[in-house]
């Protein structure tokens, strides 16, 4: 599951909220491994294709292999906080906004979205 908090025509005030929800499904436990610490990423993407933000821009990260078991019916939630800004840290333009995000794990890598979000005056 993949959700945008804080709905999804926020005023230039709030901060938007994105929660990626990892479900195991399956009725075994399941040993997620990425090749790094980072395990996700999410990206803003204006209605010209290009993308306008990236959680994972600019940050560093260990280059060890990660693991996490993941029990039958249990969940794994990643969450991350948008400024309504751009990558560059100018405040992104009112408008309409996709939202995308990437599960990193081996085995298990899968693409999410798009949602729409609106950024409104």
């Amino acid at each position: 599951m993949f959700a945008i908090s804080g709905g999804w025509k926020p005023d230039l005030k709030q901060e938007v909220g994105f929660k990626l929800v990892i479900r195991n499904t399956s009725d075994k436990t399941i040993e997620l491994k990425w090749p790094s610490a980072k395990t996700h990423d999410f990206k803003v993407i204006n209605t010209a294709g290009k993308i306008i933000w990236q959680w994972s821009k600019d940050k560093s990260f260990a280059q060890a292999l990660k693991t996490k078991r993941l029990k039958s019916g249990s969940k794994m939630e990643i969450k991350s906080i948008w400024d309504q800004k751009t990558s560059a840290g100018k405040i992104a333009a009112r408008g309409k906004y996709t939202v995308r995000a990437d599960f990193l794990a081996i085995d298990y890598s899968k693409k999410f979205g798009p949602l729409g979000v609106q950024l409104v005056k």
